[in-house]
């Protein structure tokens, strides 16, 4: 069966990952040796963002390992296991971004025009958050620009994993002669009722059909795209380490209080 990366890719990845978790260490420590100007800062920075940054290093490590970009036929258990850490992660990557959204509007004290507190869904940073990104430097609002579709991309597969269908890893593709088979098997397989014996033949040769592809994806009808799940996975850490490093920046400069 060929190898869906190739060889160089595969070291690229690796090499990346590394680069990109020792970031990710360095940003943790950057906010947790930070003093803030208030105390429910620290609180969320300590208890929330922290925790999830050691979450998704955890969970793209063990995806990783469970299921290593040259895996080419993986069992349903590797694959129950690596959909178990990709839905942690996906999650945990909404929730780290919205915290330092959060952060920003805790420090730099950020309000509606006419002096009251923004309500909790006013908070983000994503296109539709508007007056947060507003009061960001003209840098990072041009840079948060720059990941627009990027944003996109993390609310369709957050909210189908949060309130719809949730994220899985398919574990076969199969093309338009090899769907046909599948589905002359399928009726076979219901005709033969009883007969377990060729019930086990002919599901092993359904299983045969296909090939593997790390791909991860949510529903067929809402015409969502699949997307690569390991180079997939290093680009949403690489934009939650990028835009702590930002946010970092922007509170650094911030007037004392």
């Amino acid at each position: 069966m060929p190898v869906v990366y190739p060889e160089s890719q595969i070291r690229h990845f690796s090499e990346e990952l590394a680069k990109l978790l020792d970031r990710e260490d360095d940003l943790t420590i950057a906010f947790l040796t930070r003093e803030f100007r208030k105390a429910e800062t620290s609180e969320l920075v300590r208890h929330s963002l922290v925790r999830r940054l050691f979450t998704l290093k955890h969970a793209i490590q063990r995806t990783f390992q469970i299921l290593p970009p040259q895996e080419t036929a993986p069992t349903g258990d590797m694959l129950m296991d690596a959909t178990s850490h990709l839905q942690t992660f996906v999650i945990n990557v909404f929730g780290a971004i919205d915290n330092l959204a959060r952060i920003w509007c805790m420090e730099a004290d950020i309000r509606k025009p006419n002096g009251t507190p923004l309500k909790p869904m006013a908070i983000g940073l994503t296109p539709g958050h508007a007056p947060v990104r507003a009061s960001l430097s003209q840098p990072f609002q041009d840079y948060l620009a720059s990941a627009d579709a990027w944003f996109d991309y993390l609310e369709d597969y957050r909210h189908a994993l949060a309130h719809r269908i949730p994220l899985y890893i398919p574990p076969r593709q199969l093309n338009d002669e090899e769907s046909a088979e599948f589905e002359r098997l399928e009726q076979e397989i219901a005709q033969a009722k009883n007969d377990y014996e060729r019930y086990g033949v002919l599901r092993g040769q359904q299983h045969s059909l296909g090939i593997f592809n790390p791909l991860m994806m949510h529903s067929f009808s809402e015409q969502a795209s699949p997307v690569y799940l390991h180079p997939q996975m290093i680009c949403d850490l690489s934009t939650v380490v990028e835009i702590g490093e930002h946010m970092l920046g922007e509170i650094d400069v911030l007037p004392p209080p």
